[in-house]
C-alpha cells in the first residue's frame, strides 16, 4: 500500500469550492479545466475534509470489562459511502505490573487493549480474543485496534489509521449502515488486568461532496 497523504489542517469546504471556481475559469497561463477533472484533483486526500472529531472527556480506567470511550454519531448513508479515513489516537497503560514476568516491555500476554467496534446485531468474534464474553452488548464488527505494552510503567501515545483500500475499511464499511455508531472501547481481562486511558479521540475524514458544481 502506498504511503497515505494527510489532509491538508486548514482544509474547508469554502476553499474546496474557491478551488473549483479557480481552476473552472482560464488564466493567462492555461485553459479552464473541465469540471470533471477538477473533481478528481479536489478528490485528492489532501483535500478531504474533517467530518467528525470526537474526544474522550476525562481519563478512564477499565478492569475486567469493555467501555466505550469515545462514540461518533450516527452515520448517514450519504456519509458511509463518503467515509475515507479513521483516525483512532489514544495514551495509554496497563496496570504496570504482572506474573509473567518474561513478557515484560513486550505486547505479548497483554490483557488490556482497544477495540473499534459497531453495536448491534448478531455477535462479532472474528477479529477478538476468544475469551471476550464479558464485552458490552452485542455487535456487528468489531476490530482489535491495539494492545498495551505488557506491564508498561509510562503512558504511551498510539494512532491506528483506517484509510480507503485497506481491507479493515472496507470491511468497515460494508457492515455500516444509516443510524449505525462507530465506538472507541477501552477493554481488560482478568481480575488483576487495567487499562488506564489518559486521552483519546476519533476522527473521520470524507472527500468534500462538490457534485453539484458539475
Amino acid at each position: 500500500m502506498p504511503p497515505t497523504t494527510a489532509p491538508l489542517p486548514n482544509t474547508t469546504h469554502a476553499s474546496n469550492l474557491a478551488t473549483f471556481f479557480c481552476l473552472s475559469r482560464p488564466s493567462p497561463s492555461r485553459p479552464a479545466l473541465p469540471p470533471e477533472l477538477i473533481l478528481q484533483i479536489l478528490a485528492h486526500p489532501s483535500r478531504w475534509l474533517l467530518s467528525d472529531s470526537v474526544s474522550m472527556r476525562t481519563p478512564k480506567t477499565v478492569s475486567a470489562n469493555d467501555i466505550p470511550i469515545v462514540t461518533l454519531p450516527p452515520f448517514t448513508f450519504a456519509k458511509v459511502n463518503l467515509l475515507r479515513r479513521i483516525t483512532f489516537r489514544f495514551r495509554s497503560k496497563d496496570q504496570g505490573w504482572s506474573w509473567d514476568t518474561e513478557n515484560h516491555g513486550t505486547y505479548a500476554g497483554s490483557w488490556t487493549w482497544f477495540e473499534a467496534v459497531v453495536p448491534g446485531g448478531e455477535i462479532d468474534m472474528s477479529n477478538s480474543d476468544d475469551s471476550d464474553d464479558e464485552g458490552t452488548g452485542q455487535v456487528k464488527k468489531r476490530f482489535e485496534l491495539q494492545r498495551n505494552r505488557h506491564a508498561g510503567s509510562q503512558y504511551e501515545d498510539y494512532e491506528i489509521v483506517f484509510e480507503d483500500g485497506d481491507a479493515r475499511m472496507t470491511e468497515l464499511k460494508n457492515a455500516l449502515t444509516e443510524g449505525d455508531i462507530l465506538e472507541l472501547r477501552a477493554c481488560a481481562r482478568f481480575g488483576a488486568w487495567v487499562n488506564h486511558v489518559e486521552e483519546a479521540k476519533v476522527e473521520v475524514w470524507c472527500p468534500d461532496d462538490l457534485g453539484s458544481c458539475r
